[in-house]
């Protein structure tokens, strides 16, 4: 969730030889396309991307093929990459020339560059659009291979609203609790507004961010907690999530730590701390179950919701929010007691 939650797929092609039946299986057969999609759309995004590769095969070393850019890559006269929208009651069979009502053409860019690793990592191909996406709507994603003539598909609802109600006043602080003895806020959201249009929220993660001045210019840090399963199926519930002041200044701690020495005051008169609260639907919340390694020696399929395909396309928000102009004095010390530069500018 965000670029909070990395999601990421492998997929790994074996040479098997089982010699007591004397049968073969070579990778370097005959060829069959497989398109990798990973999407995740956010109503409250300037802009949504879809991420399409896909699989290679060829003799030699298979990781050195993954540092090619047309190994895992379509070039951009091979697809079209679509969003077409649909009241539920008229998505049956997906007409998108009758029934559709929005029709989406994604664009082509390669402005965007994927972290150094085993793969490919230059500037990349994505699609893109900043069409604006309606929470009425189930989204239907077509992609197709004007060279090959293969096609895609997919679809999700996008996230219903939800609210964060707590801490309920402007002021940010930890109060101490006895029983856990530390300090702690606690954080409560609705888990879907009454009648709110969309998809539940199944998975959700609490995030401080910390806005502040660093030598003159404005910046800022996300403090993560975990993630909260919602265990709700009917809207308008309140769930609950107690975050610690302990892992607050850990996590200040560790990212403002990295940066080089500077200069550093807090924020006056403008939201200082924000309690977001990320969300995402059933379809995310399942690749990323399904899809996290774990201890078991039992082999997991790995999940995809893809037509003719392998990948993701689900929906997120990552916008839900509530905003603290004002802060607890003792937030403030702490703070400064990390010895990260900050000034002292106690609020009144």
């Amino acid at each position: 969730m965000k670029n909070k939650i990395t999601l990421f797929i492998a997929l790994t092609i074996s040479l098997v030889t089982f010699n007591s039946c004397d049968v073969e299986f070579d990778p370097n057969g005959d060829w069959e396309e497989t398109t990798i999609v990973y999407g995740v759309l956010d109503q409250d995004a300037d802009t949504n991307f879809i991420r399409v590769q896909r699989c290679f095969l060829g003799e030699g070393n298979y990781i050195e093929f993954a540092r090619q850019k047309d190994s895992i890559y379509y070039h951009q006269d091979e697809l079209e990459v679509s969003l077409y929208a649909f009241y539920e009651w008229e998505s049956n069979g997906w007409d998108t020339i009758n029934n559709a009502r929005q029709k989406i053409y994604l664009n082509y860019t390669e402005s965007y560059t994927k972290p150094e690793g085993g793969f490919y990592s230059e500037v990349a191909p994505i699609y893109y659009t900043t069409e604006k996406l309606n929470s009425d709507f189930i989204y239907y994603l077509v992609i197709k291979n004007t060279k090959t003539g293969n096609v895609v598909t997919s679809n999700t609802k996008l996230v219903a609203n939800y609210v964060v109600n707590e801490p309920s006043n402007s002021r940010f602080e930890f109060r101490y609790n006895p029983t856990l003895k530390q300090n702690q806020i606690v954080c409560k959201w609705i888990n879907q507004s009454i009648n709110a249009k969309g998809e539940m929220g199944r998975l959700y993660q609490p995030a401080i961010k910390f806005n502040f001045i660093e030598n003159g210019q404005l910046t800022h840090i996300f403090i993560d907690y975990s993630t909260v399963s919602n265990p709700f199926f009917d809207e308008d519930r309140t769930i609950s999530y107690i975050a610690t002041e302990r892992e607050f200044l850990s996590q200040i701690k560790e990212k403002i730590g990295k940066r080089a020495m500077a200069e550093r005051k807090f924020l006056l008169d403008e939201p200082t701390f924000e309690l977001y609260v990320y969300a995402c639907n059933e379809k995310l919340k399942n690749f990323m179950e399904n899809n996290t390694p774990d201890l078991s020696l039992s082999e997991k399929p790995i999940y995809t919701n893809i037509d003719n395909g392998v990948g993701i396309f689900a929906s997120r928000r990552l916008h839900v929010k509530r905003s603290y102009t004002t802060w607890k004095e003792s937030v403030e010390f702490s703070i400064q007691d990390l010895d990260l530069g900050f000034v002292n500018v106690v609020q009144p």
